[in-house]
């Protein structure tokens, strides 16, 4: 235990609070001189390279071209800066709902939701059953709990950031509910998380910070996603419903916080996480109008079509030279040319980055499945443009 720990819980208010991990990491850390367990997590996630990724994946609007308009990195922490605050409010574990909030998003893959939906069609149109069994779809959620347990690292690290299970427990239950959920209550902590294949069999976090982050995400990405698209000029301010400014405010900043004062009020001295039926109207009324005229717009999903075509070609070509090459264990035959970068890379992630992590019974296409979800926007297109689409020769 690290000598600034407080084994007396007078650093936190709520007798409910998550002192410190009840059930550890996969492999014992030694302890640390100066951190928390949960202090710990937040700079093992910070400083993986996963993590670092996210700052290139795409939010809501791909490749965008204005600086201020969200990343996937932008918007964890905008949720793990919330959940801080409010769980300070609350006397809960600030440290554990910041670890949580940065890394609830870390299983997304390149182009966002859309992404996640091609990848699920590439698992369901692969003929391989042993896939299936290990990822049914692409929820970014149970995906989570993958990267952070198998395949995000440190540099020169092995593979896996080895967190605490609350931490863990988090990422992979951190959504699921309908929108009009208004009051999460901790679920139970015998779960199983390896066993979890679903984002529904994850149920509700087992820790207070995790139900908070869990209800903040909406919150956070909600208001937000309104003013990109301001910016982006997908709507107008006034296509707003009249009763969101009215009720919650004119922009971002008012918006998160109301809603955040109303859930510090509707969980103080509770057992769960709430917010007021009033608030959490106004919140379904904001997600479904983003999903009308935003998420589902013609210019959201403008480059859906080439997004599908790029993830299914790449998967497809990432998956032959696999099984050409016995998994990088033999040369090419007949090609004695410099590999394309990608291949290149992708070499090195089978060998080097994730030697002993692949077993000879994973399949090849958990191995690309893998390869692909970890990649940023641009990578994922520069990868496209080297393999399909003709360079220079001279």
């Amino acid at each position: 235990m690290s000598r600034y720990e407080n084994p007396d819980k007078t650093r936190y208010i709520n007798p409910l609070a998550t002192i410190k991990s009840q059930k550890g990491r996969l492999e014992p850390l030694e302890p640390d001189s100066f951190r928390t367990d949960f202090q710990r997590d937040t700079h093992r996630i910070i400083y993986s390279q996963a993590f670092r990724r996210l700052r290139h994946k795409t939010q809501v609007f791909y490749f965008p071209r204005n600086d201020h308009v969200s990343t996937r990195m932008d918007h964890v922490l905008f949720v793990s800066s919330a959940a801080r605050t409010v769980a300070r409010c609350l006397g809960l574990n600030e440290d554990l709902a910041e670890a949580i909030g940065l890394a609830h998003d870390i299983g997304h893959a390149p182009f966002g939701h859309q992404g996640e939906k091609i990848l699920t069609t590439i698992i369901t149109e692969a003929n391989n059953n042993r896939l299936k069994e290990i990822i049914p779809s692409f929820e970014h959620e149970v995906y989570g709990l993958r990267v952070v347990d198998k395949i995000a690292k440190l540099d020169r690290e092995m593979p896996g950031l080895d967190l605490t299970w609350e931490v863990r427990d988090g990422i992979i239950s951190h959504c699921g509910e309908d929108y009009r959920t208004r009051k999460l209550e901790p679920g139970s902590k015998l779960k199983n998380l390896e066993a979890i294949r679903t984002k529904k069999d994850a149920g509700n976090p087992v820790t207070l910070e995790g139900c908070l982050v869990r209800l903040i995400d909406k919150i956070a990405y909600c208001g937000k996603d309104v003013e990109d698209a301001l910016a982006t000029k997908i709507i107008t301010e006034e296509e707003i419903p009249p009763e969101i400014s009215k009720e919650l405010g004119g922009n971002n900043g008012e918006i998160i916080g109301a809603f955040l004062e109303d859930i510090i009020e509707q969980s103080r001295k509770k057992d769960y996480i709430a917010i007021s039926e009033e608030k959490a109207d106004l919140l379904y009324q904001m997600i479904m109008f983003n999903k009308e005229h935003i998420y589902d717009s013609e210019e959201s999903a403008g480059y859906s079509i080439q997004a599908e075509n790029t993830l299914k070609l790449l998967f497809g070509a990432l998956l032959k030279r696999l099984q050409e090459t016995d998994r990088f264990k033999k040369p090419k035959n007949g090609n004695t040319r410099e590999p394309l970068h990608v291949y290149k890379v992708f070499e090195d992630f089978v060998k080097k980055d994730m030697e002993k992590v692949y077993c000879d019974t994973d399949p090849e296409e958990l191995i690309v499945l893998d390869f692909i979800a970890g990649m940023t926007d641009g990578f994922t297109v520069r990868s496209f443009r080297q393999l399909f689409i003709p360079q220079a020769m001279v």
